[in-house]
């Protein structure tokens, strides 16, 4: 279950500077772009929410596992194939809410034994988690 609503007036304004991406309990409230929306916890969110305030900033599978699951990787590609699948799959799931923000963290979150968002070269969003 998630649901949606416009803050202000115009709604399908480009994203102001300040994002919020915070975990609530049983949900996160996401706002981009002047919609908030509430998306069901996961555990690819708790990855991102490490990963958003940080752009351009690498961080390596290992450290996001204890980061998030206070476990260390015993396996390293496996920990990696893990990790990506969370994330990738916690975009999907906030795409279903919100399409705009679906879009932008497909282009700017890159996996691998180390991820990042990269940002938006566009404009600078600053992440509040």
């Amino acid at each position: 279950m998630s649901t949606t609503h416009k803050e202000g007036a115009s709604g399908g304004a480009p994203p102001s500077e300040t994002q919020i991406f915070r975990y609530e309990g049983d949900y996160w409230t996401i706002l981009y772009g002047g919609v908030v929306v509430h998306v069901r916890d996961a555990i690819g969110m708790h990855y991102l929410a490490q990963l958003l305030p940080r752009p351009q900033q690498r961080v390596g599978v290992d450290v996001l596992l204890v980061a998030v699951k206070g476990t260390t990787a015993v396996d390293v590609e496996r920990a990696r194939s893990t990790v990506s699948k969370r994330i990738h799959a916690a975009i999907a799931r906030i795409a279903q809410h919100h399409e705009a923000l679906g879009r932008h963290l497909r282009l700017s979150v890159k996996t691998g034994a180390s991820c990042v968002y990269l940002g938006d070269p566009e404009r600078s969003l600053k992440w509040v988690t």
